[in-house]
């Protein structure tokens, strides 16, 4: 037993010692000038907060190009990407927006709307190592295409505004040296929207807030 004790505790100081020499390497690395451009795809994981919305988050896609450039610790990135989003009504919904519903259809039917966007990120990067870059900034997000699944509302109500205004935070894993000639790199984030959504009425004539918020993983690769 006392063997097998000081046994573990040596594979664990090796562990121990190891990444303490990543990170001592990656100290010691100096940060120069790099610049990059590639393409990325993923997942999003959105919701929108409002009682007339379901709270649960869906699983759409996103796919894009990507430009940045660093020096040294700091570095700014812009981004253009196509996105998806999926919500679903809630029951209170018809309550609140009867005045658009399509005419023959069941007001306690729940409906599904799938959203696209172009998004376009403009980010701070700030190098914590080569490998590992915190970002944050905004980003607008241009509506283009509105598809009414189950076509509860009448035709030609835009339920959302045109553009809308975001804030993103997240990290960044970049893979390879810096003087490699591909990097992969993948990443996670999460975005909150500042503005409300809507462009409905309820009806008492006001608008109901509704933020969007999602969590969006990717996969890319740069050159």
């Amino acid at each position: 037993m006392k063997y097998c004790y000081f046994y573990n505790m040596k594979k664990i100081l090796l562990f121990v010692a190891i990444v303490c020499g990543m990170f001592s390497a990656d100290a010691k690395e100096k940060f120069g000038f790099d610049f990059g451009i590639g393409g990325k795809a993923g997942l999003n994981f959105n919701k929108v907060n409002a009682s007339e919305w379901k709270d649960n988050y869906s699983t759409d896609p996103h796919a894009g190009i990507f430009a940045y450039a660093n020096r040294h610790r700091l570095g700014i990135q812009i981004e253009a990407l196509w996105t998806q989003n999926t919500i679903t009504t809630d029951s209170t919904f018809y309550g609140l927006y009867k005045k658009y519903w399509n005419q023959g259809t069941d007001s306690f039917k729940k409906g599904t709307f799938r959203f696209t966007n172009i998004s376009i990120p403009l980010l701070i990067n700030i190098k914590l190592a080569q490998f590992l870059w915190l970002q944050g900034g905004p980003q607008y997000s241009a509506s283009v295409n509105v598809i009414d699944k189950d076509k509860i509302l009448q035709s030609g109500v835009r339920i959302i505004q045109s553009g809308n205004f975001n804030l993103i935070g997240g990290l960044w894993f970049q893979f390879g040296s810096k003087n490699a000639a591909v990097h992969p790199n993948i990443g996670i984030r999460y975005i909150s929207g500042i503005n409300n959504m809507s462009n409905l009425e309820t009806v008492t004539g006001n608008a109901s807030e509704w933020k969007n918020q999602m969590i969006q993983l990717h996969v890319g690769l740069g050159f």
